[in-house]
């Protein structure tokens, strides 16, 4: 799903561990073109990603529709799970559901607004989401470069205290905390690769494949402290896009 959103939700700082709402979206990748009128993409993404101590991977299948002329709307199921990599702690329930429904306005084929709202669940109980995101790329037939600048907030519904395990190396024993509110921002970029170069106004289905900064601001429970991190993520994806006037009318 697009996944925007910081995919990892607990990491340490040092030998503080800490835990924030997970992000609404996992690894989006979009250029800025809409879909047109009655046209269909279908995607499947895959990607992973990283921060201090935390390492995730997941899933996203996508459905977007194009809806009038320069606007599409989509829908995005998406699951991830998280590892610990910190020897100092184990995560027992580490896996992480959300859903996700938004729509993408394209001012040209180049430039374009998203926004979306998304709910999910997981070891630390439901939430909530919002994101936007400009997209600015270059749109040809070939090779489509593309560029997100992006906003996320992620709120916690009827959360559930998560228990980070002691494994024995650590000297306080098991950390137990609550997600806190979560605003994030996102950099990101990537390609869109086209399977046909057919010099018509369809939208043709692609190869993508990107990578991006997400950071992610948040109460940390154990100062008090309003706390910031950053991760990287890496991903690729296949869509197909079918249906609409393959001609170029449309």
């Amino acid at each position: 799903m697009r996944s925007s959103g910081v995919l990892i939700f607990v990491a340490f700082c040092g030998c503080v561990p800490y835990v924030h709402s997970p992000s609404g979206r996992s690894f989006p990748l979009e250029s800025a073109k809409a879909l047109n009128p009655g046209e269909t993409g279908l995607q499947l993404e895959g990607g992973g990603g990283f921060g201090e101590n935390i390492a995730l991977g997941g899933v996203t299948a996508r459905v977007r529709r194009g809806l009038v002329q320069g606007l599409d709307g989509n829908f995005e199921a998406g699951y991830r799970r998280i590892r610990v990599t910190s020897q100092k702690y184990s995560l027992h329930n580490r896996n992480v559901y959300s859903a996700r429904l938004g729509v993408k306005y394209a001012f040209t084929d180049n430039v374009a607004l998203t926004a979306g709202l998304a709910g999910g669940g997981w070891t630390g109980g439901g939430f909530i989401g919002p994101d936007a995101s400009l997209i600015v790329g270059y749109e040809n037939p070939y090779c489509v470069p593309f560029f997100e600048f992006g906003a996320f907030a992620s709120f916690p519904v009827r959360e559930n205290p998560i228990t980070l395990v002691d494994t024995g190396l650590s000297d306080d024993g098991d950390f137990i905390a609550a997600p806190t509110n979560t605003a994030g921002w996102t950099i990101g970029t990537g390609l869109r690769i086209p399977l046909s170069h057919k010099k018509d106004q369809s939208t043709k289905s692609a190869l993508l494949l990107g990578a991006r900064l997400r950071g992610a601001a948040f109460d940390n429970v154990p100062t008090g402290q309003r706390d910031h991190r950053t991760y990287f993520y890496g991903s690729g994806a296949f869509e197909l896009v079918f249906g609409a006037d393959r001609s170029g009318v449309h």
